[in-house]
């Protein structure tokens, strides 16, 4: 079936850190109708193989494609390193944007002094991917990983600007900081909720790139220029598929999303 630009947008994630892609997706595109997808059920995916990562990124890039979206957005970064080549099988005419190739063009365009740092889960720096992204559209960048393991659940539980998350950030930031970047780029879906401390300990000479607005900003370039952009102006429908409701969901999902959570679905796989 052919997109029509009333088709909505498609965006996945392995949990709830999409929300924050979906957040920026909505200040940037207010008209668009969105479909979201978070693997709840079967969240981390971190410490999954990359052929059950692959498999998993695959049942929900077909669940997408039956809802007729115009455009796939990979939100979670470790489905984005290991398994876009499946999204992009399958997806066949329907383009597909990720949030790795987003803020790697943003960083890239930020740097003056071709230094910039990276900050995401273990499995997210492990894969490269970032430092892959930033070389091949710039091989003169010199790029700096660091991987928080803690800051997944320290966002999650709503501490984003404790004591505890500070100490955490301070020691995080340290290696990265002294090779002297001039720009960081979140890794992690989670990680721009922590945006403002983040900010505050690297100081002002570092931009920050947070790839949930470079991925709306990327959406929006697109759509522009396959003219698939939504040019009604009604009130945009959001729906939310999730495989689990764990008891904090709606609190954490609400923070994630800046607004309430409507239209709430669970799916149930076998």
């Amino acid at each position: 079936m052919d997109s029509l630009p009333s088709h909505p947008i498609g965006v996945f994630d392995s949990g709830v850190g999409g929300l924050t892609v979906v957040r920026a997706l909505m200040e940037r595109l207010p008209f668009e109708d969105i479909v979201y997808f978070g693997d709840t059920a079967r969240v981390p995916y971190g410490v999954k193989s990359v052929d059950t990562i692959k498999h998993f990124t695959g049942q929900i890039t077909e669940f997408l494609l039956e809802k007729n979206v115009k455009l796939l957005i990979i939100a979670c970064n470790t489905m984005a390193a290991v398994a876009a080549d499946v999204v992009k099988q399958l997806a066949l005419d329907v383009p597909v944007l990720d949030v790795i190739e987003a803020g790697a063009r943003n960083a890239v365009a930020q740097t003056r002094s071709n230094a910039i740092g990276v900050i995401g889960t273990p499995t997210t720096v492990n894969s490269n991917a970032y430092a892959r992204s930033i070389h091949h559209l710039n091989p003169n960048v010199r790029v700096y990983s660091q991987a928080c393991p803690l800051f997944v659940p320290l966002v999650e539980e709503g501490w984003l600007d404790h004591p505890v998350t500070r100490l955490t950030a301070q020691e995080y930031l340290k290696p990265v900081l002294v090779e002297k970047i001039d720009t960081l780029v979140l890794g992690c879906t989670h990680y721009p909720l922590l945006k403002p401390l983040l900010q505050e300990l690297a100081g002002p000479q570092i931009q920050l790139v947070d790839s949930a607005v470079a991925m709306a900003d990327q959406t929006a370039q697109v759509l522009t220029e396959i003219g698939l952009a939504n040019p009604q102006r009604h009130l945009p429908n959001y729906e939310y598929y999730v495989t689990d409701i764990p008891l904090r969901f709606q609190t954490i999902g609400e923070r994630f999303l800046g607004r309430s959570l409507a239209n709430l679905q669970q799916v149930k796989w076998g």
